[in-house]
């Protein structure tokens, strides 16, 4: 065999190797490329099959005495969101339903964006428990038919006060100032929060002698002490910080009169016995046919605090049990309606449209003020006929109630903190001074199917942006920074919470569903979000690039 044969021999044979490793190497970027595609191709359908599109509605119509049967809604696609118990133990109230169905739109209205929430499902109980629940629902109480909540809360203060009793003569009691250091150690919760109840502490003359007393008090399960009725002071010792007159120490009745503080409100300290830890056991409320609790329906918004890879995992939104409704983790706005007080109907004696101060002063709606830099042209909250939400904020120690008031409110307050603890306790205040608390509206309707069946609608809705809802308030400017705020062609993170409150579901007892995202449709945009777009891209990459390999392998060779 010639010399040049063998070389060209010797090539052939390194081609040939060369093209088999090639090939190996096509091969193997092939089935990777593959591999990585359907894996991120699952993963992108995944996030389209828990993706809400809020598609874009030009010149959409509200009218939430009619939630859901505005015109726009027949042309978006309902999403079934499906739904766990909150409380998966055995014998547990929670988790009756297993999935609503939900909406979302945007609109401009003069230039304003507004988005627009839709969530539609069945209620449970007979039709009178459903009235009931809707109209006139009653209190939480645990199984054994004590309150669930007997004390509120209130910012830790020098104004906490023990109100002594004996069980065997309630009529008389023994009034002094619950330390501050004493409230941090035994009964503060959440962290600069302590529980407790107003009562009224008054002195009159009784046969020339002066008398005092002391009204409202309960004991450690709410009930009220002395049926009611006012309980003579035997003793008092008052250690409070007064505005305007610095810190006093009052020891008798005369002083208490002469210091000005007559026929003030004053907080009656738990006893030791707050209903955040003592409720942690239990599985289930106290209810029967007549007995039922309102309806109510949650939309929470992450406002962040948790890593991106919380939302791709199955995680609900957990509430810790034993906590005022502590988050596990992060932070979220909640939307939170109930049927009342918060339905549409003006006939609900608990309507939404009429809050109080603790001095006895009610107002309406239209007392409060909505600042001129806050744009908001359908006035939402302050029309006839539409509801509220509950706007709160939560985070890993509390529910707070945006807009609330103390004492009034069940959770604790974000309000103005330029009002002192003193004013909040007397009830100096007006609603011009408050934050507002109506910047989420909402309709609601039940309606009722040829089975027999019974569902209820409930549409929500607020402007994309807060910023300056109260910033004409002094520390009003502090409310937005509680709330969401939207933008066309991001993605936010949502989940839902229903009550059947009509069948014994409330407080901790609920369904909820896992962590959504809803993607905001840009005008004259498509229905896909970025992040499902980038995850399909991201998905194609590594397929097309094997088979431009695979093309071009001969010249890879030559």
């Amino acid at each position: 065999m010639s010399q040049n044969n063998k070389v060209n021999n010797s090539l052939n044979r390194n081609s040939r190797y060369l093209r088999y490793g090639v090939y190996g190497i096509i091969f193997v970027l092939i089935v990777a490329g593959v591999a990585i595609g359907v894996d991120n191709a699952l993963d992108a359908a995944a996030q389209a099959s828990t993706t809400i599109t809020a598609y874009y509605v030009p010149n959409a119509q509200m009218d939430l005495g009619h939630p859901g049967q505005e015109f726009f809604w027949a042309s978006i696609p309902w999403t079934t969101v499906p739904l766990v118990p909150t409380v998966p133990a055995p014998g547990s109230i929670a988790g009756h339903t297993p999935s609503i169905k939900v909406k979302m739109a945007w609109t401009y209205v003069d230039g304003v964006p507004y988005i627009i929430v839709l969530t539609y499902g069945e209620v449970l109980g007979t039709q009178s428990e459903i009235a009931t629940a809707y109209q006139s629902p009653s209190g939480e109480l645990t199984p054994q038919g004590r309150i669930w909540a007997p004390f509120n809360f209130f910012p830790m203060s020098t104004y906490f006060v023990n109100i002594t009793y004996s069980t065997a003569n309630e009529s008389y009691t023994n009034v002094y100032s619950v330390p501050i250091s004493y409230q941090e150690r035994e009964i503060s919760y959440p962290p600069g929060q302590t529980m407790g109840n107003p009562v009224t502490i008054y002195v009159n003359t009784t046969k020339g002698v002066l008398t005092g007393w002391v009204s409202g008090a309960i004991d450690v399960y709410g009930n009220p002490l002395n049926n009611g009725l006012p309980i003579e002071i035997r003793s008092i010792n008052i250690t409070a910080d007064i505005p305007g007159r610095g810190v006093l120490r009052v020891t008798s009745l005369q002083q208490f009169v002469s210091d000005g503080l007559n026929n003030t409100i004053w907080a009656q300290a738990a006893y030791n016995l707050f209903y955040p830890e003592d409720t942690a056991e239990y599985v289930n409320l106290y209810h029967n046919d007549t007995y039922v609790y309102p309806l109510r329906v949650a939309v929470m918004w992450d406002l962040g605090g948790v890593p991106s890879t919380w939302f791709k995992v199955a995680y609900t939104p957990h509430m810790v049990l034993g906590t005022s409704g502590a988050m596990s983790a992060g932070s979220v706005e909640v939307w939170h309606w109930n049927s009342n007080p918060r339905s549409n109907n003006t006939l609900d004696l608990g309507y939404a449209g009429i809050l109080s101060s603790l001095s006895g002063a009610s107002w309406t709606l239209a007392n409060y003020t909505h600042c001129p830099s806050y744009k908001d042209p359908l006035n939402l909250g302050y029309l006839p006929h539409q509801g509220l939400v509950a706007d709160m904020y939560v985070n890993g120690s509390s529910i707070y109630y945006i807009g609330g008031i103390p004492f009034i409110t069940t959770f604790p307050a974000l309000n103005n903190p330029s009002i002192s603890n003193w004013a909040w306790l007397q009830g100096n205040y007006s609603p011009s001074e408050l934050w507002d608390p109506s910047v989420v509206a909402t309709g609601d309707s039940l309606s009722v199917a040829p089975n027999g069946q019974t569902y209820l609608s409930v549409e929500f809705a607020r402007t994309f942006n807060t910023t300056g809802v109260s910033s004409c308030i002094p520390g009003g400017s502090g409310e937005s920074h509680y709330q969401v705020q939207f933008a066309p062609g991001e993605v936010y993170h949502v989940a839902f919470a229903w009550f059947q409150g009509a069948i014994g579901e409330s407080v901790d007892f609920k369904s909820i569903s896992l962590w959504w995202n809803v993607y905001i449709q840009p005008p004259g945009g498509g229905a896909h979000s970025p992040l499902q777009m980038g995850q399909l891209v991201e998905a194609g990459v590594p397929i097309i690039g094997a088979l431009v390999v695979y093309v071009l392998r001969d010249r890879l060779v030559e």
